[in-house]
Order: structure tokens, then C-alpha cells, then sequence
């Protein structure tokens, strides 16, 4: 149920965004991705407007169709995590899966600082993965949850042409920025170079600076393709022309020269669905 709506000035040069208020049953939800037990998405849609994301196509609601217009904030999330916790078993919660906990929303409800520290100090496990360098506030309760919690930052190129898709997002470098200062505190961290695009940052120049980085601030690398999804490419084709096709031969030949690199550097990269598969047989 929407509680109330209002026009929130655009933060950090962002432009105006719509931000609505809306109450929610259940702060928790069961994940389907097998790395998580549940998921957790303090907030609908994103600010960050990335063009590729796949979140559009799971947001059913206003923020999925406005993408990156339109935010629900789910007010009354501390008090449904404050109940789910009391009846669930402890696990491993994504944070988040389907929107960005840290976009410039999350500077005013502070709603994902809050759930962090519920969720350390109840006995689970939080993975944040983020792009905005706004978690560097929160690393007073993130510090104290010791193993955890672990941090990763998508990264997908460090050149400027990432505007072209990810036009809201934080400057690659503030990105780097922040894993520096999380790994400096002995936080387990890793880099989300994903997705990879054709002819976006498939250049040994877009991802060589990211798996430099994860050498310096010994993260492991999880590497993702683009997965083309019908909502996904509709809303591409309207800012990005043109759109080359994700061939099987222009993957392989593509992380063919990832994880050369990565063994050049000595970096611990694996792919999104090596990952998956690791996790899976965990499960079992």
C-alpha cells in the first residue's frame, strides 16, 4: 500500500527523482540466486538508471516501468525486519539483489545502515553489493561485523564512457576509492565486473584497470556477461544505438582475454555461473 508520494530534489546533480513512501508485510525474502538465503531490497527501482540492468525486468510495479525516475522506499522496513528475524533462521542475506541499498535516496532513510547493523548483530551473514561510494559512511557498523560481512562494489569499466550506461551511477574512480578504504579494514571484498557488453567494455582497456584494482586491494573478481532480457533491451534501444549481439564466440574469445589477465596478475577470478554452480552444490 503507497503511503504517500513526493518529489524529492535530485542529490549530487542527479536531477529530480520521485520518491514515494510505501509499507511492506515482510523486510526478507527467499533469494533465488543460490549464494543467498534471502534477499533483502530496502527500496523499488534505482536511482542509478543503469540501462542494463535486469531488475527491470523483476520490478513489476511503477519503479520498474519509470526505471530510474521512480523510487519506492519501503518505510516501514526496520520494523518488518525486526519481526522477520525473530522467526527466521539465520542465513545469508543479499543486500541487495534487485535495486541499489546505497543510491542517494539511502542518504536520507538511512534504511539499509539500519538493517545492517539488525542483521550482524541477529546472526546472519550480509553480502552488500553496491556502485555508490555512499557505503564509506556506514563502515562504523559494517567494521563490526568482522567475518560477517563481506562488500562488493560493480565496477564494469574505469573509463568514462561508463556514463553511457550507467548514467546516475558514482565515477568509477569514487568506486575504487571505497574498496580501497573497506579492504584497509580487513573486510572481505570482491568487484562485480559485470555485466560485459560488445562494444561497450569489451576492451582490454575497460577491465584491465578493474582486475589491477582487485590486485591491489585482494578482492576476488566475479566475472558476468549480458544477459539480454525483453524489458532490458527495449529500454536499451532507446539511449544506446547500436546494440551489438552477445555471441557465443565473442564471450569466449572476451573472458578468454579476462582471465588471462587475471592469471597475469594472480587474481582469484571465477564467472557468475562458476559461481552459481559452487554455491548450488553447496546447497546440497
Amino acid at each position: 500500500m503507497i503511503g504517500w508520494g513526493r518529489q524529492m530534489a535530485g542529490t549530487v546533480g542527479l536531477g529530480n527523482v520521485v520518491v514515494k513512501e510505501i509499507r511492506v508485510k515482510t523486510a526478507l525474502s527467499r533469494s533465488g540466486l543460490p549464494e543467498y538465503d534471502y534477499a533483502l531490497n530496502p527500496y523499488l527501482g534505482c536511482q542509478h538508471g543503469c540501462i542494463y540492468c535486469y531488475a527491470m525486468d523483476f520490478t513489476r510495479s511503477e519503479p520498474g516501468r519509470r526505471w530510474g525516475e521512480i523510487v519506492y522506499v519501503k518505510a516501514n522496513l526496520i520494523y518488518a525486519l525486526t519481526k522477520d528475524i525473530r522467526k527466521l533462521k539465520p542465513g545469508i542475506v543479499g543486500v541487495s539483489t534487485i535495486t541499489d541499498p546505497y543510491q542517494p535516496v539511502e542518504s536520507r532513510y538511512k534504511l539499509t545502515r539500519r538493517a545492517i547493523e539488525l542483521l550482524c548483530n541477529a546472526g546472519y551473514h550480509v553480502s552488500v553489493q553496491t556502485k555508490s561510494a555512499l557505503i564509506i559512511r556506514d563502515l562504523d557498523i559494517i567494521s563490526k561485523c568482522g567475518k560477517s560481512v563481506d562488500v562488493g562494489l560493480t565496477i564494469t569499466t574505469m573509463r568514462n564512457t561508463y556514463r553511457a550506461v550507467e548514467p546516475m551511477a558514482a565515477h568509477p574512480t569514487a568506486r575504487a576509492s571505497a574498496l580501497r578504504r573497506i579492504a584497509s579494514l580487513g573486510i572481505k571484498t570482491w568487484i562485480f565486473l559485470g555485466p560485459v557488453i560488445p562494444g561497450v567494455n569489451d576492451k582490454v582497456e575497460d577491465y584491465e584497470p578493474v582486475i589491477r584494482l582487485a590486485k591491489e586491494t585482494n578482492s576476488q573478481v566475479i566475472i558476468d556477461r549480458f544477459r539480454p532480457r525483453p524489458v532490458v533491451i527495449k529500454f536499451m534501444s532507446r539511449k544506446l544505438n547500436p546494440i551489438y549481439p552477445a555471441t557465443r564466440d565473442w564471450w569466449s574469445e572476451t573472458l578468454n582475454s579476462i582471465m588471462r589477465l587475471c592469471r597475469e596478475y594472480g587474481v582469484n577470478c571465477i564467472t557468475a555461473e562458476d559461481e552459481w554452480e559452487i554455491n548450488r552444490k553447496r546447497e546440497k
